[in-house]
């Protein structure tokens, strides 16, 4: 009989954002790999308090993984017409989306629904596709933030700031930005926004210098490199958050030499 482990995303933060799975099915990383991304393991009874918030709370999320079945694996496998645009698709269905990463998972889910499902296969979050499987539960997360006034961007943390990369550039990692409560949240924890925030744009081309940009490049720039994904485009909070965080920040063009990436490549 299957029993289900229960986690609960940056838990110190109270967020009743969860992610439920039977362990048993997948392989022996798989908790070292969503303990990584931030999601720490419930007692029976915080499990008991997190089934009570879910039930009572509209913006309260819960991802159910699970092994995909033959059909929802014959899905994930197929050949699509977007598959030329990238890995990763979203079809409207008449009243939920079906987000899929091409073989890796397919996600079932609606803005109105709290109980959201992901189908893949034994092996999520392995070394192979720890990529693919970051970005599958950072789109979660993206989405399921939204209503608490969080927004994600790719990139990673620096000491004053953050750097905002292409998602192939952060290897899958999202910074996440609280707008009204002005904090970071990110895989190394949480930091507080600082009152000379910077946001990094790294340039191939530029030598020795910082170049600020104006907050309308910064807002485009921020909304192109948003973790936030739908078939219909960035939604209306999504906009209003990045136009917020463009106001309050200072962007800066930053020489990409200059630029010492992380060195700890166990993420």
């Amino acid at each position: 009989m299957s029993k289900k482990t229960y986690f609960q995303y940056q838990k110190d933060l109270n967020l009743p954002i969860y992610l439920s799975a039977d362990l048993g099915v997948f392989e022996n990383n798989f908790g070292e790999f969503i303990a990584k991304l931030k999601f720490h393991k419930l007692t029976d009874k915080e499990e008991a308090t997190a089934m009570a918030e879910i039930k009572k709370n509209n913006n309260a999320r819960i991802l159910h993984l699970s092994e995909a079945s033959p059909l929802v694996a014959k899905q994930i496998q197929s050949t699509m017409e977007s598959d030329r645009y990238g890995a990763e698709s979203i079809i409207p269905k008449d009243g939920y989306r079906v987000y899929r990463h091409k073989d890796v998972g397919l996600m079932v889910y609606s803005f109105g629904a709290k109980e959201w499902q992901l189908g893949c296969y034994k092996d999520f979050g392995s070394s192979q596709f720890s990529y693919a499987g970051r970005m599958m539960i950072n789109r979660f997360l993206s989405w399921a933030l939204v209503s608490h006034g969080v927004v994600g961007l790719w990139g990673v943390t620096v000491d004053d700031g953050m750097v905002v990369q292409r998602p192939i550039d952060s290897r899958g990692e999202v910074v996440f930005i609280d707008v009204v409560g002005l904090r970071m949240i990110s895989f190394e924890g949480v930091k507080k926004l600082r009152p000379h925030f910077k946001i990094l744009r790294l340039d191939p081309t530029l030598k020795g210098r910082n170049i600020k940009m104006t907050s309308e490049e910064l807002l485009s720039f921020l909304s192109a490199h948003c973790s936030y994904l739908d078939s219909s485009g960035l939604s209306v909070p999504v906009r209003q958050m990045i136009q917020a965080l463009s106001k309050m920040t200072e962007g800066l063009i930053h020489p990409q030499e200059s630029f010492r990436p992380r060195t700890d490549l166990s993420l």
